[in-house]
């Protein structure tokens, strides 16, 4: 039976690639389809979405065996949430998205745009995303959904600050976002989803850290290791889908060449949704791998806003801790009496563990906390999501 999952987007052009991959999956049921701001203006994430369940509807239609690859068995709810960030001022990814937040087809390919009175598989809600993600967490076994976020987390994060107790429900949250040991796209230093709404991701780190629920991130780190080749996604002239999409992803291939990248489409969000496609809540497969990390969230700087802060000074200090605001480290230290005890005081020698036979004993590892959020380290390989993808999305034989 399909596991139910809730994607949370802001489409986007790769955000459009990882929702039709889940749909395409029989692994999984997207019962819940939530809209943030983000790539565009969460108006313009709703078109968006039409569009493409339009296209989507003109492919079934078309083409038999899409209807295999689309049951669309269910009617997914969409509900459209936050249209500006929980703290900060509101930034959009239109720079790489366009204006519309897929290349600007809306001026450039008006065929794709649904004409009025169009019919969708879909329940549009007039309830707000963070009313519908907690109603369904209500109204599921605990335990089985999953957060699929691929935005800025400011939906999610409206939902567990109303109601913790019910979104306490949750399976887990899978998110696209930050950047640990690489540099941001966004800035020097920020991937653009934690870039967007940093508070909210911090809030949701916190949350995950204190053990209230499970949050795995696929941050720039893996993600950006992920690509498919651009000739396998461009065809001119094909099916509904691929025409739909070959129109948007043609402005996305110049702006690679523009910033000196490979021609080949990164797939951010994909892999998002490929690790939950995959990945049971609370479970990781073997060709997976998950870490835990201690981290912080820049929210508010001047040019670091949604920095992931990693504690480098190799001193036990994981957590950040300002040594300025620990007057523990005064207090714990005794003053020193002579020269050489002031020596030891500042450059104190390690003390060995001694076994009863007077050999060295290695010291164990302090327990890493496993509420840490969980950073994606590990995957199947990228030529793995080129094959799923072009193979499940549209129909290619690879």
């Amino acid at each position: 039976m399909p596991r139910k999952i809730i994607i949370d987007t802001d489409p986007g052009v790769d955000d459009v690639l990882a929702i039709l991959l889940a749909l395409a999956s029989p692994e999984v049921e997207v019962a819940l389809i939530t809209l943030v701001f983000g790539n565009t203006h969460a108006i313009n994430t709703r078109d968006n979405l039409l569009k493409m369940y339009y296209q989507l509807a003109r492919e079934r239609e078309a083409h038999p065996g899409a209807k295999e690859r689309y049951p669309l068995a269910n009617r997914t709810v969409v509900a459209v949430g936050e249209d500006a960030p929980i703290g900060g001022e509101k930034h959009v990814a239109t720079y790489f998205h366009g204006r519309d937040g897929l290349s600007n087809i809306s001026e450039t390919n008006p065929e794709f745009t649904p004409p009025a009175g169009t019919e969708y598989p879909l329940e549009i809600s007039q309830k707000s995303a963070r009313d519908e993600i907690l109603q369904l967490l209500a109204s599921e076994p605990e335990g089985s959904v999953t957060i699929v976020a691929l935005g800025p987390l400011t939906n999610v994060a409206h939902a567990y600050r109303a109601d913790k107790a019910t979104f306490a429900r949750i399976g887990e949250v899978v998110w696209m976002g930050g950047a640990l040991d690489v540099p941001g796209n966004t800035s020097p230093v920020a991937e653009f989803n934690s870039f967007a709404d940093p508070y909210a991701f911090d809030m949701l780190r916190l949350a995950a850290k204190a053990g209230e629920f499970s949050f795995v991130f696929a941050p720039l780190d893996i993600t950006a290791r992920h690509t498919v080749p651009f000739p396998d996604l461009l065809h001119e002239g094909g099916t509904p889908l691929e025409a739909f999409t070959t129109a948007f992803l043609l402005r996305v291939r110049g702006l690679q060449k523009r910033f000196g990248l490979p021609d080949a489409m990164e797939m951010h969000d994909p892999v998002a949704v490929w690790y939950a496609v995959e990945n049971a809540p609370g479970t990781t497969s073997a060709e997976w791998e998950v870490t835990g990390r201690e981290f912080g969230v820049e929210r508010s700087g001047e040019i670091t806003r949604g920095m992931c802060v990693v504690d480098r000074r190799g001193t036990g200090e994981t957590e950040g801790k300002k040594r300025t605001e620990d007057e523990g480290l005064l207090n714990d230290i005794p003053m020193p009496a002579t020269k050489a005890q002031a020596s030891e005081t500042h450059f104190p020698k390690p003390e060995a563990n001694v076994s009863p036979n007077g050999e060295a004993e290695a010291e164990d590892e302090p327990e890493k906390s496993k509420a840490l959020p969980k950073a994606i380290t590990r995957t199947p390989g990228s030529a793995a999501l080129r094959v799923k993808l072009l193979s499940r999305v549209f129909g290619a034989t690879v």
